[in-house]
């Protein structure tokens, strides 16, 4: 290996060790003297600290900012989990209307899969409803329903102090009511959260986005 070479290595493996916190950033080489065991070393140490950058890395991953799904994202996991949906090709209206009223997107799409499967259940497809906001009530359009959904749950939920999806369904679906003789309410949370979580989002955390 060249004494460049070694430099170089040697220097990239400084950089990693201090973005990551690792271990204290070494000098570079830079005399004629590195040897070829000082090279071998600076390799293994160099694979060494990328791999647990990596590791480091990882959990991150789970987990991605509120707001930061973008529409093609959306469509493409609408289509993944409904195939049939007729919300395909809506993900650019959850985010915008998420984004306007202050409310992820990703938790609007969880809400309407659990609710309707996406507004592939019958009963949503003819009313346009997908969210079962209403919970029977008729709308013009999809675009309309993601609308109408995300105003009220800006102004009905989360500026009342409901930002998480557990403290959403105690209005939203709440447990023992009348109209729900079936319990079907006591999926919600359970359902939600998983979907929520799917799309990268914290299922016990704030769904506001300010």
């Amino acid at each position: 290996m060249s004494v460049d070479s070694v430099s170089g290595l040697a220097s990239a493996l400084a950089r990693i060790r201090e973005i990551t916190g690792g271990l204290a950033p070494v000098a570079p080489a830079s005399t004629a003297t590195a040897t070829t065991a000082t090279a071998s070393q600076d390799a293994s140490d160099f694979a060494s600290v990328l791999s647990g950058a990596r590791t480091a890395a990882a959990p991150a991953a789970a987990s991605t900012p509120a707001g930061s799904v973008t529409g093609a994202q959306l469509d493409a996991w609408i289509a993944r989990k409904n195939p049939d949906s007729p919300m395909i090709g809506m993900g650019d209206v959850f985010v915008r209307e998420g984004e306007a009223n202050g409310i992820d997107p990703r938790a609007l799409a969880a809400i309407a899969r659990a609710e309707s499967s996406l507004g592939s259940d019958p009963g949503a497809r003819a009313r346009h409803n997908a969210f079962g906001w209403g919970p029977h009530r008729t709308f013009a359009s999809w675009e309309d329903n993601i609308a109408t959904v995300a105003r009220g749950l800006r102004t009905g939920y989360l500026d009342d102090g409901l930002t998480t999806l557990a403290q959403i369904q105690g209005r939203y679906a709440p447990l023992g009511v009348s109209n729900d003789p079936t319990n079907l309410n006591s999926n919600w949370l359970r359902n939600t959260t998983a979907l929520y979580a799917e799309l990268g989002g914290d299922p016990n955390g704030s769904v506001a986005l300010r």
